[in-house]
């Protein structure tokens, strides 16, 4: 073992066995708001990077304006080059080798861990499916009896305040920056709703705008577009993928989806399902336009989040059990990560460094949030605890993948 890897070791030690005080609730929102800002910056560099080094036409294709010409559908790239394949979960998660924390917001148990290591305790936390900090506190969403509906609630220093019932996801954009979700106007599957989009979101006065909603149609937030906020519409049990302009409250179906899973708002370009196929398989998906939505390529993965600067996008086999990563742009897949475990993955998503985060079951009662690198690296990012509610994971990606 390395002097960096016994000193790697030690840390998570002390991590595993430390009871760390809370951050206090106003350096979370600000350290949030400080970091979050930064990364905009960045973010916005590096997929202006990405695009000067697209070939041409590709260039093109992603930033035209509105109401050109789209061209010919792309097909996957068939490239000899083989993917990076990633080695196999070890039995135990314990055993894999320790890296670096999570880069995005997670949930662990009743504690809410930000992206600058400040953390929030809250008892109804424990029960939360997803998290975002809003300007008044910290947003978060736990699942009803109700089938398709949860409480929103607001922690706040002044304790919790519940803001109604809505949906459990939370969309956020390429940056981390602007949130949206939805509330309806009684906890009634059925009735109309208020769709949130904005900075540092709050229902209070000087917050986000909003649009209304129709009655009948659950709407779950995926992720954002210019002025638009990209939503699975749920009419029944058939949903519509739409942009829903966030300052008129039209609503623009993607045509070409039939379920949307990802959104890049820098190229423009939403992931998901393939529109016309029967709803009991698993069928084809794509990458497709927003702007005008032609399919870009598609493939026989089901593909869901883009990385955060747009470069890449994941997607899962139809037997379940490999993800793998495409260019974003031609659909050459770049890397493959077999996942041979005797438990199982419930969530996957994009840390800021071009890594998956996934919260791991190892079969075994344990869990964790591992780290998966396109360079085949396999990192265990948090302790191992153990699952002792059935009905909800001891740890949560934050905004709900």
């Amino acid at each position: 073992m390395t002097t960096e890897d016994q000193l790697t070791r030690s840390l998570h030690e002390v991590t595993e066995h430390t009871d760390y005080p809370t951050t206090p609730l106003a350096t979370v929102v600000r350290r949030a708001g400080v970091v979050r800002g930064r990364r905009r910056r960045t973010t916005a560099l590096a997929a202006a990077a990405a695009v000067a080094v697209v070939v041409a036409p590709a260039a093109v294709r992603l930033n035209r304006s509105p109401g050109t010409s789209s061209g010919p559908t792309v097909a996957p790239s068939t490239a000899t080059s083989s993917p990076t394949a990633s080695t196999s979960l070890p039995t135990s998660l314990a055993d894999l080798p320790f890296g670096r924390a999570p880069g995005i917001d997670y949930l662990d148990g009743h504690t809410y861990l930000d992206m600058n290591g400040g953390r929030i305790q809250d008892p109804a936390l424990t029960t939360a499916t997803s998290a975002t900090p809003v300007r008044d506190g910290l947003l978060f969403a736990v699942p009803r009896a109700d089938p398709g509906l949860a409480d929103l609630w607001v922690h706040t220093t002044n304790g919790d305040q519940r803001l109604g019932c809505g949906r459990d996801r939370f969309a956020m954009s390429d940056d981390g920056v602007v949130s949206a979700y939805w509330v309806t106007d009684s906890c009634s599957p059925g009735s109309a709703g208020r769709l949130y989009e904005g900075t540092d979101n709050t229902m209070g006065e000087g917050g986000p705008g909003f649009v209304r909603t129709p009655a009948g149609v659950l709407i779950d937030p995926v992720g954002l577009q210019t002025e638009a906020v990209v939503v699975n519409a749920w009419h029944g049990q058939d949903p519509t993928a739409e942009l829903i302009d966030i300052g008129t409250g039209a609503a623009t179906p993607l045509s070409a989806l039939r379920v949307v899973s990802g959104s890049d708002e820098n190229h423009r370009v939403v992931s998901g399902e393939l529109a016309g196929q029967p709803v009991s398989q698993v069928g084809e998906s794509a990458v497709v336009d927003a702007t005008t939505g032609s399919v870009v390529w598609r493939t026989d993965w089901q593909l869901g989040q883009f990385s955060t600067d747009g470069r890449y996008v994941v997607g899962l086999s139809s037997a379940g059990d490999t993800y793998a990563v495409f260019d974003a742009v031609t659909g050459r897949k770049v890397a493959e990560l077999p996942l041979a475990t005797s438990g199982w993955i419930t969530q996957v998503a994009w840390d800021f460094n071009d890594t998956l985060l996934a919260v791991v079951d190892d079969g075994s009662g344990h869990t964790a949030i591992v780290r998966f690198g396109l360079d085949g690296q396999v990192t265990r990012a948090t302790p191992v605890r153990q699952q002792e509610n059935a009905s909800v994971d001891v740890f949560r990606l934050a905004t709900r993948p």
